[in-house]
Parts: C-alpha cells; sequence; structure tokens
C-alpha cells in the first residue's frame, strides 16, 4: 500500500493575482485580471469549453460569439485600455466572457463600476482564484482493519441490494484524476482538461483522484476498496492546477465557469464541488442555472463561518465532516470525515481526513438515489438525506434514504428525524 499526503479542502487567497498572456512573465505579477460578459441571446452553439492555461495564453479558436458581441467587446478593451487575455462563450448563460488584464496603478473597483454601467456589458468581477490546502494522511493506520468504516456509518452494504448507482453520472469538478487507476479506469467515461493539455498531470492529481474513488470505485474487481455508488459513471473536470510540483492546487472563476458550463451541457445528474472560495457572481449564477435544468449540486462545507461559493449558492446540498461539526457554517447534513480509505495517483490507497471526501460520499449517495427515482429534485434529495439520519448531527445512511425512497425496511438504524 502507498502511503502519502492527499489533498482535501480549498479555501480562498487573500487577494488575487493575475498574469498577463499577452507580457513577458516577468510583467504577469503586475497585472490583475478580471472578468467581463457581454449577453449573447442568439448564442446557441459553440465549441466545447477547452483547455485554457493559467498563464491565459492566447489561441487560436473558432469561438462562436456574435460579431456584433465581439465589436462591442473590442470597444470596451479599447475605451479602458484592457488587455485580453482569454474568453469562450458561456452557452448555458448565453453570454460571451472575456478575461481582461488590467494594469496595477488602476482603482479595480471604480473600473468595475464603470464597466458595469456600460449598456453592452452583462457583469463585471475580480478573477477569484483558490488554492486547495494539505493534509498529511495518516501513517500509523493498519491498512488490514475497518479499511472503510464509512461504509458502515452509512450502512452501504444493505443500500447496495437496492441500489448500485446504475445510470447515473456525477460530474467532478476538481483537479485531474488518476484514469488508470485499477480502481477508476472502468468507472471514468469521460474526462476533459480546462488548465493545459498535459495529459500526465492530469492523471498526477492526487485530489481529484481521492474524491473519484470515494463517489464510484469499482466493485468486485479482486483489489482495495469499493465506491459509495460503483456502477455510477464519472466525468472529471479538470480546473484546478498544481503550479509547481508540491505546491498547492489553484484554481480560479474562469477554468471553474468552463468547467461548470461543459457539465450543465453535458446533462449530467449531479455535480459534485469537494471545494470553497469567495462569493463570485458568475459562478453562481451557472450553479443555478444547473440547479434549474435538474442537476443536483453538492458541495464540501468551507472550514470558516462564511459560506462563499459554492456554500452560500441556494439550493446546493452543503456537507460536512461528522468529524468537525461545531466549526463549521450551519449544515444540516454530515458525511463520515476521518481517515476515508481512497485511491492516491500511482495505483496505491492512503487514508485522508476532510468535508471535501464527506461531499464526495454524499454525492455517491445521491447517485444511489436518483438511479432508483430519475427526477428527484434537489429538495427531495435533500429531505431524504435529512431524515435518514439517526439523530440531530449524526451523519446521513444511505440505506435508510433508500427505505424512505423505495418504501422498504431492513436498516439497522431508526429514529430518524427532520427539522
Amino acid at each position: 500500500m502507498k502511503m502519502g499526503s492527499v489533498i482535501l479542502m480549498l479555501f480562498i487567497l487573500a487577494f488575487p493575482t493575475a498574469s498577463n498572456a499577452d507580457t513577458d512573465a516577468t510583467d504577469q505579477a503586475t497585472v490583475t485580471r478580471i472578468l467581463v460578459t457581454f449577453a449573447d441571446p442568439g448564442m446557441s452553439s459553440a465549441n466545447r469549453a477547452g483547455p485554457s492555461r493559467p498563464g491565459y495564453r492566447r489561441r487560436s479558436s473558432s469561438y462562436l460569439a456574435s460579431v456584433g458581441v465581439k465589436r462591442a467587446a473590442r470597444r470596451v478593451a479599447r475605451d479602458f485600455d484592457l488587455v485580453t487575455l482569454d474568453d469562450w462563450p458561456i452557452i448555458p448563460l448565453k453570454v460571451y466572457c472575456l478575461v481582461f488584464g488590467v494594469n496595477d496603478d488602476v482603482d479595480v473597483t471604480q473600473l468595475l463600476a464603470q464597466l458595469s454601467a456600460r449598456p453592452e456589458v452583462d457583469s463585471a468581477q475580480l478573477m477569484n482564484e483558490f488554492e486547495v490546502s494539505e493534509t498529511v494522511a495518516r501513517n500509523d493506520a493498519d491498512p488490514y482493519l475497518n479499511l472503510q468504516h464509512n461504509l458502515d456509518t452509512l450502512e452501504l452494504r444493505q443500500a447496495h441490494i437496492w441500489s448500485l448507482g446504475d445510470g447515473t453520472n456525477v460530474t467532478i469538478i476538481d483537479t485531474g484524476a488518476d484514469i488508470d487507476h485499477p480502481e477508476l479506469r472502468t468507472q471514468i467515461s469521460s474526462y476533459h482538461n480546462f488548465v493545459d493539455d498535459v495529459l500526465g498531470e492530469f492523471s498526477a492529481d492526487a485530489h481529484g483522484t481521492a474524491v473519484a474513488g470515494v463517489i464510484g470505485a469499482a466493485a468486485n474487481n479482486g483489489i482495495g476498496m469499493i465506491g459509495v455508488a460503483p456502477s455510477t459513471r464519472l466525468s472529471v473536470l479538470k480546473a484546478c492546477w498544481y503550479a509547481t510540483a508540491g505546491s498547492r492546487a489553484s484554481c480560479d472563476s474562469f477554468t471553474l465557469a468552463k468547467a461548470l458550463s461543459h457539465a450543465i451541457e453535458s446533462d449530467t445528474d449531479i455535480i459534485n464541488l469537494s471545494l470553497g472560495g469567495p462569493s463570485d457572481a458568475l459562478l453562481s449564477r451557472l450553479l443555478v442555472e444547473a440547479m434549474k435544468r435538474g442537476i443536483v449540486v453538492v458541495v464540501a462545507a468551507p472550514n470558516k463561518m462564511h459560506a462563499g461559493f459554492p456554500a452560500e449558492v441556494p439550493g446546493v446540498i452543503v456537507v460536512g465532516s461528522d468529524a468537525r461539526p461545531g466549526d463549521l457554517v450551519q449544515i444540516l447534513i454530515s458525511a463520515p470525515g476521518d481517515d476515508i480509505l481512497v485511491p492516491v495517483p500511482r495505483g496505491g490507497y492512503d487514508y485522508a481526513s476532510g468535508s471535501s471526501l464527506s461531499a464526495a460520499q454524499v454525492s455517491g449517495i445521491v447517485a444511489l438515489l436518483v438511479a432508483s427515482r430519475p427526477g428527484l429534485t434537489s429538495d427531495e434529495v435533500s429531505t431524504l438525506l435529512v431524515d435518514s439520519r439517526p439523530t440531530i448531527g449524526a451523519s446521513v445512511n444511505a440505506c435508510r434514504a433508500l427505505a424512505q425512497l423505495l418504501q422498504r425496511s431492513g436498516c439497522r438504524a431508526s429514529g430518524a428525524v427532520s427539522l
């Protein structure tokens, strides 16, 4: 068994930094990035959002925004002396989104107000940046005793008699994942990289590998572990990257927006966001659009009192770790989060902790529920999860949630409560 550290949770940097792809690398740190969107009501189809490097090197590409909207964007860039770093049409919102570079001597707050006042501008905001923190896995755990204690807490063995998640798709927006891991090679049906074109780095990413394995690691393959929903299909969308080997992974508003746009267009059932950060208007609009289309959104509770994105978006299912119930934002749903067995890149396994993995377990439970009753709404799913808790503050229980949905019996836990 390979042991090591696994990335667990995301938090916001104190202030977003930026890079200007049209300047030398030495000048990039002096440039603030902003996101500006322009309404394009006629937008109906475009190339799928492809990779954009963290440095935002301009690429020749056939973006299918209208000529009039592109002309308006150029006019705004000229009027405010902005440098275009990257752009893409966000089809679910019918907007054309551009990343602009702003010199460090500009009053960004005033600039954003002026841009927002322009009639052709749909929205203007700072490019928010996020960072993945690390926690060291416990190396003293006996790998052969109680490897997956969370299975008992969730009563998954009984739940799996009724549902394995067949016919559902969970989209994981995170770092990349080890697509060749024995637990994942048959489980990941699609993957896309919105950061770069380096497949080797995609497969070396630890956080996405752990989250994907907890949700849908293969069953009955004679090795390792089992996921909460082993028959669901996984889509891994990389929106976070590592600047250097051993550094914390980062993602930003633009890469996350492209990944969310892709997920919405792919008609997925569930989106898992084991990440957190500042309030973000554009990303919040995309989550609202996703939920309007019937997608259930599961997010990790932040380790701070202010929710921020995505936990503050109404309608998302916010999941905390039952190992840390006292210092998170107010939540109704928790799942095991301490010493969870996870796959790690290059075919290994390790133990890890955090609400990232708690959210992943709940995404798997949602897949079990949706497979049993397609068309369940976020509100219906939330009610089933809350009612499945044996007591207030306890972890959700997959068996009880399914039993209530299917009107079955056979779960050990009893006395579920709701608020």
